[in-house]
Protein backbone atom coordinates (compact mmCIF):
# COMPACT_ATOMS: atom_id res chain seq x y z
CA UNK A 1 0.00 0.00 0.00
CA UNK A 2 1.51 3.69 -1.10
CA UNK A 3 1.86 5.82 1.81
CA UNK A 4 -0.83 8.52 2.61
CA UNK A 5 0.17 12.49 2.73
CA UNK A 6 -0.95 11.85 6.53
CA UNK A 7 1.72 9.30 6.80
CA UNK A 8 4.76 11.42 5.15
CA UNK A 9 3.28 14.42 7.60
CA UNK A 10 3.88 11.96 10.80
CA UNK A 11 7.06 11.35 9.54
CA UNK A 12 7.99 14.78 8.75
CA UNK A 13 7.56 15.74 12.41
CA UNK A 14 9.18 12.85 13.52
CA UNK A 15 12.17 14.15 11.37
CA UNK A 16 11.81 17.44 12.23
CA UNK A 17 11.54 16.43 16.13
CA UNK A 18 14.66 14.06 15.57
CA UNK A 19 16.69 17.71 14.45
CA UNK A 20 15.25 19.50 17.06
CA UNK A 21 16.43 16.58 19.92
CA UNK A 22 19.79 16.55 17.41
CA UNK A 23 20.51 20.52 17.85
CA UNK A 24 19.54 20.63 21.51
CA UNK A 25 22.06 17.95 22.53
CA UNK A 26 25.04 19.37 20.28
CA UNK A 27 24.76 22.51 21.88
CA UNK A 28 25.27 20.77 25.16
CA UNK A 29 27.97 18.65 24.23
CA UNK A 30 29.83 21.82 22.39
CA UNK A 31 29.47 23.91 25.46
CA UNK A 32 32.46 22.91 27.16
CA UNK A 33 35.13 23.04 23.89
CA UNK A 34 34.29 27.06 22.94
CA UNK A 35 33.54 25.58 19.49
CA UNK A 36 29.95 26.43 18.05
CA UNK A 37 27.90 23.97 16.92
CA UNK A 38 27.79 24.20 12.83
CA UNK A 39 31.96 24.41 13.46
CA UNK A 40 31.72 21.22 15.53
CA UNK A 41 29.85 19.38 12.81
CA UNK A 42 32.49 21.26 10.44
CA UNK A 43 35.04 18.93 12.28
CA UNK A 44 33.34 16.44 12.42
CA UNK A 45 32.37 16.11 8.82
CA UNK A 46 36.21 16.73 8.02
CA UNK A 47 37.59 13.83 10.19
CA UNK A 48 35.33 11.47 8.85
CA UNK A 49 36.14 12.60 5.26
CA UNK A 50 39.77 13.57 5.19
CA UNK A 51 41.56 16.66 3.65
CA UNK A 52 38.94 18.41 1.89
CA UNK A 53 38.30 21.77 0.03
CA UNK A 54 35.87 24.30 1.18
CA UNK A 55 33.86 24.18 -1.70
CA UNK A 56 33.29 20.44 -1.57
CA UNK A 57 32.25 20.74 2.50
CA UNK A 58 30.24 23.52 1.53
CA UNK A 59 28.53 21.25 -1.82
CA UNK A 60 28.27 18.36 0.77
CA UNK A 61 26.77 20.76 3.56
CA UNK A 62 23.84 22.64 0.98
CA UNK A 63 25.34 25.69 2.10
CA UNK A 64 27.50 28.81 0.88
CA UNK A 65 31.68 28.53 0.81
CA UNK A 66 31.95 31.58 3.36
CA UNK A 67 29.84 29.49 5.85
CA UNK A 68 32.49 26.79 5.85
CA UNK A 69 35.27 29.32 5.34
CA UNK A 70 34.04 31.12 8.98
CA UNK A 71 33.71 27.86 10.45
CA UNK A 72 36.65 26.81 9.33
CA UNK A 73 38.47 29.95 10.42
CA UNK A 74 37.00 29.61 14.12
CA UNK A 75 38.60 25.84 14.38
CA UNK A 76 41.74 27.33 12.53
CA UNK A 77 42.15 29.71 15.80
CA UNK A 78 41.68 27.07 18.20
CA UNK A 79 44.09 24.85 16.97
CA UNK A 80 41.58 22.35 15.67
CA UNK A 81 42.02 22.49 12.27
CA UNK A 82 45.25 23.71 9.91
CA UNK A 83 44.88 24.76 6.33
CA UNK A 84 46.78 24.21 3.33
CA UNK A 85 46.71 25.70 -0.21
CA UNK A 86 45.70 22.63 -3.10
CA UNK A 87 49.10 22.18 -4.57
CA UNK A 88 47.15 21.65 -8.25
CA UNK A 89 45.00 24.84 -7.17
CA UNK A 90 46.69 27.89 -5.38
CA UNK A 91 43.38 29.63 -5.08
CA UNK A 92 41.88 27.03 -3.09
CA UNK A 93 42.64 25.92 0.75
CA UNK A 94 42.81 22.46 1.68
CA UNK A 95 41.64 21.74 5.31
CA UNK A 96 42.16 19.04 7.63
CA UNK A 97 42.19 18.04 11.59
CA UNK A 98 44.71 18.84 13.70
CA UNK A 99 46.09 15.90 16.52
CA UNK A 100 44.56 18.33 19.25
CA UNK A 101 41.06 18.90 16.77
CA UNK A 102 41.25 14.62 17.01
CA UNK A 103 41.16 14.82 20.70
CA UNK A 104 38.60 16.94 21.04
CA UNK A 105 36.68 15.57 18.46
CA UNK A 106 37.26 12.06 20.13
CA UNK A 107 35.82 13.45 23.78
CA UNK A 108 32.55 15.56 21.73
CA UNK A 109 31.74 11.41 20.26
CA UNK A 110 32.20 9.54 23.53
CA UNK A 111 29.29 12.30 25.44
CA UNK A 112 27.16 11.56 22.71
CA UNK A 113 27.44 7.82 22.38
CA UNK A 114 27.01 7.86 26.12
CA UNK A 115 23.76 10.42 25.88
CA UNK A 116 22.73 7.29 22.92
CA UNK A 117 23.47 4.48 25.23
CA UNK A 118 21.71 6.06 28.34
CA UNK A 119 18.52 6.96 25.79
CA UNK A 120 18.38 3.97 24.03
CA UNK A 121 19.36 1.71 27.04
CA UNK A 122 16.15 -0.89 26.11
CA UNK A 123 17.36 -1.34 22.73
CA UNK A 124 19.35 -4.27 21.16
CA UNK A 125 21.90 -3.89 18.44
CA UNK A 126 19.45 -5.37 16.04
CA UNK A 127 16.84 -2.09 17.17
CA UNK A 128 19.81 0.23 16.77
CA UNK A 129 20.95 -1.07 13.47
CA UNK A 130 17.95 -0.94 11.55
CA UNK A 131 17.24 2.64 13.10
CA UNK A 132 20.74 3.33 11.79
CA UNK A 133 19.88 1.78 8.09
CA UNK A 134 16.56 3.88 7.71
CA UNK A 135 17.66 6.95 8.75
CA UNK A 136 20.57 6.22 5.95
CA UNK A 137 18.17 5.48 3.08
CA UNK A 138 15.75 8.86 4.31
CA UNK A 139 19.15 10.77 4.75
CA UNK A 140 20.03 9.35 0.57
CA UNK A 141 16.98 9.58 -0.74
CA UNK A 142 16.78 13.52 0.50
CA UNK A 143 20.48 14.11 -0.66
CA UNK A 144 19.61 12.72 -4.13
CA UNK A 145 16.58 15.11 -4.26
CA UNK A 146 18.34 18.05 -3.33
CA UNK A 147 20.90 17.41 -5.65
CA UNK A 148 18.95 16.99 -8.69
Amino acid sequence: MKPTPEDYIGLIRQVRSLMEVQHATTMRSWEETRVQPGAGKLLAELAYRGESRVSDLAELRFVDASVVSRQAAQLEKLGLIERRRAPEDRRAALLSVTPEGEKVLEQWRQRQVDAMAEALSDWDADEVTAATEHLERINAALRSRLSS
